[in-house]
C-alpha cells in the first residue's frame, strides 16, 4: 500500500467540494472506481491530492474561481503558539468572528496567513525576533542526546515546568538554546 490515507485537511477539502455539485460527487465516484477503492479513506495522500485536482477542475456556478485549500499544520501550530497575549487572543477572536469560523483550523491559507500577520505585529508574551520561533529539529535531537542520563532528565523535567511547556516539542529556539546550555553543563 502507498503510504497512509489522506490527511484532515484533505478530507474536509474534499468535503467542501463535494458537496458543491453533483458532477463533483460523479467525478469522485468515477475516480474511486478507477482506483479500485470504495471510500475516499481508501486512497493515499498523493491519490487524493490527484482528485482534489481533478474536482478543482469542474467549475461549480457562483463558486469563487479558485476554492482555496485549508492552513496547513504548520500555521494552525504557529496560529496556536501566537495565542500567547491577551491582545492577540482577542485579535484572533475578532478575526474568527469578521469571517465566520469557529476554529482557526477552518481557515483557508490565505486567511491563516493574513490572521499570522495580524498578530506578528502586535505584541506577544515574547520580545519578539527570532526567539519566539519554533525549537529546530536539530535542537530537539541535540537535547534528546544530552538527556541521556537520569540527571540530564530530571534538569530538563524542571526547566520545562519553569518555562511552562509540556515537551521539549513546546520550546522556542532560545527556550531550546538556554536548555542546551543547562545540559551541556552537567
Amino acid at each position: 500500500m502507498e503510504g497512509s490515507g489522506p490527511t484532515k485537511n484533505q478530507l474536509m477539502f474534499l468535503k467542501k467540494l463535494r458537496e458543491s455539485s453533483v458532477e463533483r460527487e460523479e467525478a469522485l465516484k468515477k475516480f474511486l472506481k478507477e482506483y479500485k477503492k470504495g471510500d475516499v479513506e481508501e486512497l493515499s495522500v498523493k491519490e487524493t491530492s490527484q482528485l482534489i485536482d481533478e474536482l478543482k477542475k469542474i467549475k461549480v456556478q457562483g463558486e469563487a474561481a479558485e476554492i482555496e485549500a485549508f492552513a496547513t499544520g504548520k500555521q494552525i501550530t504557529f496560529l496556536t503558539r501566537l495565542q500567547d497575549s491577551d491582545e492577540r487572543i482577542k485579535a484572533t477572536e475578532d478575526y474568527l468572528i469578521e469571517k465566520g469560523k469557529g476554529s482557526v483550523n477552518l481557515l483557508s491559507l490565505s486567511e491563516a496567513s493574513e490572521l499570522i500577520d495580524i498578530l506578528t505585529k502586535l505584541k506577544g508574551t515574547d520580545s519578539g525576533g527570532s526567539e519566539g520561533n519554533a525549537a529546530t529539529k536539530k535542537q530537539i535531537s541535540f537535547i534528546r542526546n544530552l538527556q541521556k542520563n537520569d540527571k540530564g532528565l530530571v534538569k530538563t523535567a524542571k526547566y520545562l515546568k519553569e518555562v511552562r511547556k509540556g515537551s521539549i516539542e513546546e520550546l522556542t529556539s532560545r527556550e531550546a538554546s538556554s536548555l542546551i546550555d543547562r545540559l551541556k553543563s552537567q
